[in-house]
C-alpha cells in the first residue's frame, strides 16, 4: 500500500542484501576497500564481526561483487556452515568454488582434501585467486577450524592460494581466540557497529531515492527520522524494518509524510525494539600488527 501512496517504484526497505540498495558510510567504504584488497591479494584470512542486523552480509555481498569483477579471482559462498563433519565441510567448499570432487568423495576425506589441494595449486599457473566467504561463521563447528587452517597453509612465496572471509556475530571472536593457530593467520579484522544519527538519515534517503522517491525533501520529518534511529539502536536491519512499518502506518491514515506518531505506532506494531540508547557509530578495523598484544575479544568489552 505505501509504495503507491508515496509514489515509489518498489519497496525501499526489504530485508534482503539487494546490491541495488547498498549504502555505505565513509568508514564502511574504507572497510570494503580494505577487505577487497586483502582477499583479492591472497593475504589469507579476514574476520568481519558485528551484531545481528549490522550489515555484515550486505558488505560481504558488495565485496564479493568487487572480487568477481576481477578476471583473476574466483569466489564462493557458504551461507550455512553447520556441517556435521570434515568431509561435508570440504565438499561444500569445493562446490562453492566450482571445484569438482565428486569422484573423490567415496575415497574419503583425504582424497577430497588432496583434490582441493591440487586445484588450488593449479590456480597458480592460471593466475587465479580463490576466495571463500563463510557467512554466520559463529555457527561453524570448532572441530572444523583445523581443516580451515590447513587449507590456509597452501601458499606460494607471495600469497595464500585460498583467501577466506569469516563473517559472524561477536562470539566468533571468542571462538577464534581459542584457536591461536588460526587466529594468528588473520590478516584483517573488521568490526561493524551501529550507524550515527546522520548516517541513519542518509541511509533512509538513499533507499527511498533508489526506490523511485522523487520528492524534494524526505517524507520522514526530522523528529521521525530521529526516533527511527533511536528505536533501532542504529542497526540497519532494525532501522529499515521500523521505517517500512511507519510508512505503512502513514499510508493507512492517508498521510504523505511520516511523523513521530507514525514511528511510535510502527514500534508498537513491529518486533520488540532495541532500547532507545543513543548508538555510537561505525566500523573499527585493525590488522594483527596494529593490535599485536590485544586479543580479538577485547574489541567487544568495556
Amino acid at each position: 500500500m505505501f509504495v503507491e501512496a508515496f509514489g515509489l517504484r518498489r519497496d525501499p526497505f526489504m530485508d534482503t542484501a539487494d546490491p541495488a540498495f547498498y549504502f555505505e558510510t565513509i568508514a564502511c567504504a574504507n572497510g570494503r576497500r580494505r577487505l577487497t584488497e586483502c582477499l583479492s591479494a591472497g593475504r589469507g584470512l579476514a574476520a568481519i564481526l558485528g551484531p545481528i542486523g549490522a550489515g555484515k552480509t550486505t558488505m560481504c555481498n558488495a565485496v564479493a561483487a568487487d572480487i568477481l569483477a576481477k578476471p583473476s579471482c574466483r569466489a564462493g559462498l557458504i551461507l550455512d556452515p553447520t556441517f556435521e563433519g570434515e568431509s561435508e565441510f570440504l565438499i561444500a567448499i569445493a562446490d562453492s568454488l566450482d571445484i569438482d570432487v565428486e569422484s573423490d568423495v567415496a575415497a574419503g576425506v583425504r582424497a577430497v582434501k588432496d583434490r582441493l589441494k591440487r586445484a588450488l595449486f593449479s590456480s597458480v599457473s592460471a593466475g587465479l585467486q580463490y576466495v571463500l566467504f563463510i557467512d554466520e561463521a559463529q555457527l561453524l563447528p570448532e572441530s572444523l577450524l583445523e581443516s580451515l587452517r590447513s587449507l590456509l597453509n597452501y601458499q606460494t612465496d607471495d600469497r595464500k592460494l585460498l583467501a577466506v572471509a569469516l563473517s559472524g556475530q561477536p562470539e566468533l571472536a571468542h571462538t577464534l581466540a581459542r584457536h591461536p593457530g588460526l587466529a594468528d593467520r588473520i590478516a584483517l579484522w573488521l568490526e561493524l557497529g551501529p550507524l550515527a544519527q546522520s548516517e541513519a538519515a542518509a541511509l533512509l534517503d538513499h533507499r527511498l531515492r533508489c526506490a523511485g522517491y522523487a520528492g524534494s525533501v524526505s517524507p520522514f520529518s526530522s523528529d521521525a527520522a530521529s526516533l527511527v534511529w533511536r528505536y533501532s539502536g542504529g542497526l540497519p536491519r532494525r532501522l529499515t524494518a521500523i521505517a517500512r512499518e511507519a510508512m505503512e502506518v502513514a499510508a493507512e491514515r492517508g498521510g504523505r509524510t511520516v511523523d513521530a506518531g507514525d514511528i511510535e505506532a510502527a514500534r508498537r506494531r513491529s518486533a520488540p525494539a532495541v532500547p532507545p540508547v543513543p548508538p555510537v557509530a561505525a566500523i573499527v578495523s585493525s590488522t594483527p600488527a596494529e593490535h599485536k598484544v590485544r586479543w580479538p575479544w577485547s574489541m567487544f568489552t568495556g
